[in-house]
């Protein structure tokens, strides 16, 4: 009866570790992965703003040009 108890309990000692450790790796993975949710929206956003704002420029950019035209 001991020699089958210790080898059964070595085992269910490494089983849990395994799934332990598993789990424990998941939920780290999951918290990372909803970081980089997080920050890629915000790049998304930033993106965006920097867009519009260089278009912004650039119109200003052809309306000075046209003008620097008109009186040249």
């Amino acid at each position: 009866m001991k020699e089958v108890v210790l080898p059964l309990g070595i085992i269910l000692i490494l089983t849990v570790g395994a799934v332990v450790g598993f789990i424990a790796c998941f939920r780290l993975h999951r918290a990372a992965m909803s970081e980089y949710r997080e920050v890629t929206e915000l790049t998304a956003r930033n993106q965006e703003q920097l867009n519009t704002r260089l278009a912004e420029l650039t119109a200003r950019v052809s309306a000075v040009e046209q003008i620097l035209r008109s009186v040249g």
